[in-house]
């Protein structure tokens, strides 16, 4: 009889976590939220915000910043990880081309939250291609997913997309 009362206690608290850990959800929306969503939207958006004062040598690394900063908003949120892994790609690809082709003449300047570097001028346009590719790529997997993915990642692709070309 005690083990009975003890299983069936686990299994009222089991039935309370689950039920707390999706309120606020929708149906089938298991681990989206709305605000977790618009935090993401709001940091990426905040950080390109700042890096369009940028000139576009110092665009790249900036956007690489400010794709850095939005990964570490969803990088805890598990259900996001598919959003997150588009947006690393972008961050890490960024961040090696950046790496191979930093001018060095010129040191790194504040815009926004950021400190870029800046690129040689001679590979602006092999960066704006880049980017423009990654951007395509990055849209087409947080569009690509459940309905609940969509329903969740079209503010942050929707973000994304709108600096395609945000280099030139």
């Amino acid at each position: 009889m005690q083990g009975l009362t003890k299983l069936l206690s686990i299994a009222v608290l089991a039935v309370g976590i689950l039920s707390a850990s999706n309120s606020g959800a929708e149906e089938g929306d298991i681990g989206f939220s709305a605000s977790q969503t618009d935090r993401t939207v709001a940091a990426f958006s905040k950080g390109i915000e700042g890096c369009m004062e940028a000139p576009p040598v110092f665009r790249v690394d900036c956007f690489q910043h400010a794709y850095s900063s939005t990964v570490r908003v969803i990088a805890n949120a598990s259900a996001y990880w598919e959003a997150e892994v588009a947006l690393t790609r972008v961050n890490r690809t960024l961040y090696q081309f950046v790496r191979a082709n930093t001018d060095k003449s010129l040191g790194k300047e504040r815009y926004g939250s950021f400190k870029p570097r800046a690129i040689n001028e001679s590979v602006l346009a092999e960066a704006q291609a880049l980017y423009a590719d990654l951007v395509d790529k990055a849209v087409a997997i947080m569009r690509g997913g459940s309905s609940s993915e969509l329903k969740y990642f079209q503010p942050l692709a929707d973000a994304v997309e709108a600096t395609r070309d945000a280099l030139r």
